[in-house]
């Protein structure tokens, strides 16, 4: 289990963020962790999956047979950076936001190499912990963790997710192991 709050993760991103040649990685793992989407649902979005009237963003959902999407409210200055990769691309309605002329898997092995080879110097830097890396998926992951420990409900969660079931839900966020060590960390106070 990775032990990051948000605060922390915010902060993570922000030292991408600090570097203008990882702006897309920044807005590729913020995307990542706050709708808690896989990589491929992330790689594959368009331009127009992305409603900047309504403040919507669609994603469709990875791992379903059926052509599943999930459209969400978009938050803050999510708009603003997304319609700056769009500038400064000259990207159309029909563009992929991230994929430019390689294919997704070329850019999501990217996308994880970057995390591979960074993110434990970046997160020993920012938050005095050692020994902790990330990959794509983790952010994933620890949203889901973060939403259940600020007290939303398991089935709302579930239901981002597209899990078919609160159980996969416990289980992939690793809530049962979450809730035995709060349960040990209190008894001893």
């Amino acid at each position: 289990m990775i032990n990051l709050n948000k605060e922390e993760i915010i902060i993570l991103l922000y030292k991408i963020k600090e570097d203008p040649k990882h702006f897309e990685k920044y807005l590729f793992y913020k995307l990542q962790y706050f709708y808690a989407r896989r990589s491929q649902e992330i790689a594959t979005l368009k331009i127009n999956d992305i409603n900047f009237i309504a403040n919507e963003i669609t994603f469709h959902i990875a791992k379903k047979k059926e052509n599943t999407k999930l459209t969400l409210t978009m938050i803050k200055d999510i708009d603003k950076d997304i319609k700056k990769i769009i500038e400064k691309n000259g990207l159309k309605d029909d563009d992929y936001v991230f994929l430019k002329g390689s294919n997704e898997e070329n850019f999501k092995r990217n996308m994880r190499t970057y995390l591979e080879r960074n993110s434990e110097k970046l997160i020993a830097k920012i938050t005095n912990k050692s020994n902790i890396s990330l990959n794509t998926h983790d952010f994933r992951r620890l949203r889901g963790q973060h939403l259940y420990l600020a007290g939303n409900s398991i089935e709302i969660i579930q239901k981002l997710y597209y899990h078919k079931s609160v159980d996969q839900t416990l289980d992939y966020l690793q809530i049962h192991e979450i809730e035995v060590n709060r349960m040990l960390l209190e008894d001893t106070s």
